[in-house]
């Protein structure tokens, strides 16, 4: 298993474990201010922030596993290319 399809399916388990938690989140929030809907946040599209909050907290998931698990692995794109700078002709090509 490469890489990439590693972090994948590790990013589609959160999704599918936590990604349920948003809407919990949000109808806790509605219920403490006693609001029906999101939808005064933007008028006339009838609560688009209901449909969105899965999608709002996988955003933070996703950002917080590339923070401490991909970017602190493989560093900045500067640190990378710097690395490869510094390699031969023979190491480069494999």
């Amino acid at each position: 298993m490469k890489p990439i399809q590693m972090h994948g399916a590790i990013l589609a388990l959160l999704a599918s474990i936590i990604g349920p938690f948003g809407g919990f989140l949000a109808s806790a929030i509605k219920r403490a201010y006693a609001v029906k809907d999101f939808a005064g946040v933007i008028p006339g599209h009838g609560g688009i922030t209901d449909r969105m909050d899965c999608q709002l907290q996988m955003c933070l998931i996703t950002w917080v596993y590339y923070s401490t698990f991909v970017h602190a692995r493989h560093g900045t794109p500067t640190k990378l290319l710097a690395s490869a700078m510094i390699l031969s002709k023979g190491q480069f090509l494999n």
